[in-house]
């Protein structure tokens, strides 16, 4: 059985399966009995009134008395205003309980992240920690899901480059891009992302759209200039094909590496 949206989000809000379904099942036909609702949501008979009644007892349904009884669903909005309430008051609870704790857990300096999901999450903690310089280098699928808070971040006055060797119309900062066509990018390349905020926080990963899908995400300054640099080149590489004066930006996005590198240069040439 193909689960809908609104399974899929009940079970992530905690709900079973089972009681999803049901839920689901009393939105598209209420009043409805035990016997309806386990024939649409396709519940077993003998497992159907308990999923219902823990519905009732949860406040996502109504049971009407009868003979037989019969169930209505919580008006959605109801549903989701007392699910948020529960969730900020266990919210509340738990940074009160982890406060009484008094200790302050070590983070590392890197971590793995598995799963699209994770890598599209930890994509968005990059972008919404940048403060001043946001280097950005990926395809427009990932990119436009991270569009909006890079939009954001613009607005609170993060410098944002982002590179992608596809055409990235309408994305926020200062973009820069063959134009390719994604699909026949994917014939040859698989999906990469890289963000690097500040110099200093790093987003490497794989972004295929799978659970398989891996990175690592680094506060170490060595592996934040790697990657930047990695960027730089590409745009370097871009500007040189083009014909297109990129330095303005690249002192940007790489401070003094930029003038320092290019005076020792100067001074090799003319010794």
């Amino acid at each position: 059985m193909s689960e809908s949206d609104v399974v899929a989000a009940l079970v992530a809000l905690g709900f079973s399966l089972n009681e999803s379904r049901a839920y689901e099942a009393l939105l598209q036909d209420a009043p409805a009995t035990g016997y309806e609702v386990g024939v649409r949501a396709q519940i077993p008979r003998s497992a159907v009134y308990g999923v219902l009644r823990r519905l009732v007892k949860e406040g996502a349904a109504r049971s009407i008395p009868g003979t037989p009884e019969r169930f209505v669903p919580a008006p959605s909005s109801e549903l989701t205003g007392l699910l948020r309430k529960r969730f900020e008051g266990s919210l509340s609870a738990l940074e009160a309980s982890i406060a009484r704790l008094d200790v302050t857990p070590q983070v590392p300096d890197a971590f793995s992240v598995r799963g699209y999901a994770r890598v599209l999450e930890e994509a968005a903690a990059v972008v919404r920690r940048a403060e001043t310089l946001l280097v950005i280098s990926g395809w427009p699928r990932e990119l436009h899901a991270l569009a909006a808070m890079v939009r954001q971040a613009t607005e609170r006055g993060v410098f944002v480059v982002c590179f992608s060797h596809s055409a990235l119309p309408d994305f926020p900062g200062k973009v820069f891009s063959y134009g390719l066509a994604e699909q026949d990018l994917e014939t040859f390349w698989q999906h990469r992302i890289a963000l690097v905020s500040d110099d200093r926080l790093t987003l490497v990963a794989s972004a295929e759209g799978t659970d398989r899908d891996a990175g690592v995400v680094s506060e170490t300054k060595a592996i934040a200039e790697v990657t930047t640099n990695q960027v730089a080149l590409d745009i370097t590489l871009l500007a040189q094909r083009s014909g297109t004066d990129v330095s303005a930006t690249m002192a940007r996005v790489l401070g003094p590496r930029v003038g320092n590198l290019d005076g020792l240069l100067n001074r090799t040439r003319r010794a």
